[in-house]
């Protein structure tokens, strides 16, 4: 008799445990699928057991006996059937979309769509993948910024609110990836600063007023970013500055902070910047521009200009005399130059008691605005020990005159006057070649 008893027991209990496994539990839609070919994202299915110690549930598509086992955080989970089809539907336009950041640093997900100092639950990494299932109606400012919050699936299960500013959402589908977010995250105004060089604002001037310093304009003297090695350089004339930065940080609507440099940027337009950064441990903010015009193309075009001076000077004379300061005589076309009787030029302090008669022509100042109509230019005699003589010079009937230019009166190489206490004031007869007196 017992063993009638025991036998009926063990069969109802197997029953029971049929019955159970079988007895739907609640419905769900499927977040993030482990595997598209079993079941899609956004598949509204049935719901029939829970392990509590495996964390997952046992689910079917309604009409369907044969179950799946699926981790419990990838089901949104629903009493009814008609709740979890509701909930299917508003999900659609989220079945294959995904987002990850961009940021070095990582993104902290809350636990509802604001900012709270007790509200973290989690920090994305660099170009980690996570699920999208859901966003604010509108974009939400948070300080300066202005975007979207995010609702997400972490891929170890976790569920929470991430802003979008520094997030690149996008969708898959048959022809790949497809950014959904582009006009949102896509920053014009600093890809325009990323990929441009940037000079300083002292060549506009240059080519406007048509005064181009060869020292200081140069190619090589710029203001770059290298955003594939993360770095930022600056090249001038008296300073060669690489930074590596660790991200870039928008602040407001046009400012730029180099994370990890010195260097903060605003940018006024798409071709002004304003930049702050640190050189010999002193703050500098310095305006920079972008160019339009060709720099090699400028300076090749100045050079040609200085050529032309050099050539004007010897064809109208290679010798040219004065009374009282000796005479020139210009060796080639380069410039190279013999002074002979140069003691006068001593003795008025124009030159050092240094100097030798040998050196070099150049043409390398300019006459300021208000002057240069006056004259034909600045001639710049360089002496062999360093010394250096500039003039303001117009051409006479029979040679050239020289205004010798006290170095006070030169600024960024501009001759600012010719209104000079006690002027020196030179005047050369140019000598005919022997051949043309002959004739």
């Amino acid at each position: 008799m017992s063993k009638r008893i025991v036998y009926a027991a063990t069969v109802l209990l197997i029953l029971m445990t049929l019955t159970s496994c079988n007895r739907k539990i609640g419905s769900g839609v499927v977040l993030w699928t482990p595997d598209e070919t079993v079941l899609e994202n956004g598949t509204v299915v049935n719901i029939y057991e829970e392990s509590k110690i495996r964390h997952t549930y046992f689910v079917a598509r309604p009409g369907e006996k044969e179950t799946t086992e699926i981790d419990t955080w990838r089901i949104e989970f629903f009493e009814g059937l008609k709740e979890a089809e509701e909930y299917a539907e508003a999900y659609k336009p989220y079945i294959n979309t995904y987002t990850y950041t961009e940021r070095s640093g990582g993104l902290v997900v809350r636990d509802e769509p604001v900012v709270k100092q007790n509200n973290r639950v989690y920090k994305l990494r660099q170009g980690q993948e996570i699920k999208v299932i859901g966003r604010s109606e509108e974009p939400v400012p948070v300080g300066n910024l202005n975007d979207y919050w995010y609702h997400i699936l972490t891929g170890d299960g976790v569920a929470g609110y991430a802003y979008g500013a520094t997030l690149v959402v996008y969708s898959m589908n048959d022809t790949g990836m497809v950014i959904e977010n582009a006009n949102d995250t896509t920053d014009t105004l600093l890809e325009t600063f990323l990929n441009g060089v940037w000079r300083p604002t002292y060549y506009n001037d240059m080519i406007t007023k048509n005064v181009i310093d060869l020292t200081r304009f140069k190619e090589s003297f710029a203001l770059k970013v290298d955003p594939e090695k993360k770095e930022i350089t600056l090249r001038l004339q008296d300073r060669n500055i690489t930074e590596k930065y660790t991200d870039i940080t928008k602040f407001g609507a046009k400012r730029y902070d180099f994370e990890g440099t010195s260097f903060r940027v605003t940018l006024v337009s798409d071709s002004v910047a304003s930049v702050f950064y640190k050189h010999d441990g002193k703050d500098v903010n310095e305006a920079f521009v972008r160019l339009s015009e060709n720099v090699n193309e400028i300076v090749s075009a100045e050079l040609e200009r200085r050529k032309a001076l050099l050539t004007e000077l010897m064809e109208k004379g290679e010798r040219f005399t004065s009374a009282n300061y000796g005479s020139v005589n210009i060796i080639d076309d380069t410039g190279r130059f013999i002074w002979n009787n140069i003691e006068e030029l001593i003795n008025r302090n124009i030159i050092s008691s240094q100097s030798e008669p040998q050196g070099r022509i150049e043409f390398s100042r300019f006459p300021d605005t208000l002057i240069k109509n006056t004259y034909k230019g600045v001639i710049t005699f360089s002496f062999r020990n360093g010394s250096e003589a500039n003039f303001l010079y117009s051409y006479t009937e029979k040679g050239v005159s020289f205004i010798y230019v006290p170095d006070r009166y030169i600024k960024n190489r501009i001759v600012t006057t010719d209104q000079f206490f006690d002027p020196v004031l030179i005047y050369f007869e140019f000598e005919k070649p022997a051949e043309e007196e002959e004739s």
